[in-house]
Parts: structure tokens; C-alpha cells; sequence
């Protein structure tokens, strides 16, 4: 004989299909992305601050190769005694500040990019000298490298 106190504490055991939880997203726990939040890049240019950075120096604030210096390789002869040069080239915060107030005024050209609407393009303006295999070897493949290589948890 099934009584109505076991109808109820079988209807309460009894499991009903829900969705599994939402995991969180993994927060973003790369230092050189935090370092880009921090200068006010956003959106797109990000992943292009990023992946210039790891391009121009692996992502290390010290790099120093001169005549170009710092995490993203500001040069000191074209940059150094203008308007756009850190008081510490070696601090990263500092030159990704440099750098968006250079994207700003002209796009992201020194690094040999430009940027519009979010689609990435080349501008070697900026590489004349250069040869072909230069622009394909020294910035466009390792751009692309690195911005395939963005963290997802970032993203």
C-alpha cells in the first residue's frame, strides 16, 4: 500500500533534467594584457596591442634592441623627443600609452598595421626600405602568429 507520505518524498527525490551551470570564464591572467587594460586599449585593439608586443619584443617590458626600446620596440631616433615618448620606455603601462596615443594620431602605421572598422590591414608607409621578403618576414608572419596565439581567456 503506497501511502501519501511516500508519493511525496518520492516526487521530492525524484530529479528533473535541468541544464548544466554555466561555467565562468577563465579569467585573463595574462601580465601583458593586463598591462594593455591598464593604457585603455579595448576591443580589437587589444589583440593587435598584444600581438604587436610579442612581435617587437616577446612580450618583455626591457627589450632593449637599440635603437628601438621597451615592449614595443619604440624607436629613439624617430620618437624619443616628441610628444609620444614615455618618461620610462622600460615601464610597460607607460609605452602602451605612448602607443595608443601614436595609434591615435596615426593609426597603428610605425607598427606597420592599420586598423578600420575592425579588420586588420598592412601599411609598410612606414618601411620603404624594406624588400617584400622583409615586410612578409618581419611583420606580417609573426603578427599573424602571435594574433592566432591571443589568449582565449583574454578574448
Amino acid at each position: 500500500m503506497i501511502t501519501l507520505c511516500t508519493v511525496v518524498l518520492a516526487s521530492a527525490l525524484a530529479v528533473s533534467p535541468t541544464a548544466a551551470p554555466a561555467k565562468a570564464p577563465k579569467p585573463c591572467k595574462d601580465r601583458v594584457v593586463a598591462w594593455i587594460d591598464k593604457a585603455g586599449f579595448t576591443g580589437i585593439e587589444r589583440r593587435v596591442a598584444w600581438s604587436i608586443a610579442q612581435r617587437e619584443s616577446n612580450g618583455n617590458p626591457n627589450e632593449s634592441s637599440y635603437p628601438d626600446l621597451g615592449i614595443v620596440q619604440l624607436n629613439a631616433p624617430s620618437w624619443q623627443h616628441t610628444k609620444y615618448w614615455p618618461a620610462n620606455v622600460y615601464d610597460p603601462v607607460q609605452s602602451f600609452t605612448a602607443m595608443r596615443r601614436m595609434v591615435r594620431d596615426m593609426n597603428w602605421q610605425p607598427w606597420g598595421l592599420h586598423v578600420k572598422r575592425g579588420q586588420v590591414t598592412y601599411d609598410f608607409s612606414a618601411y620603404g626600405g624594406w624588400s617584400s621578403w622583409h615586410h612578409q618576414n618581419w611583420i606580417v608572419e609573426p603578427f599573424e602568429r602571435y594574433w592566432a596565439q591571443f589568449p582565449k581567456a583574454c578574448r
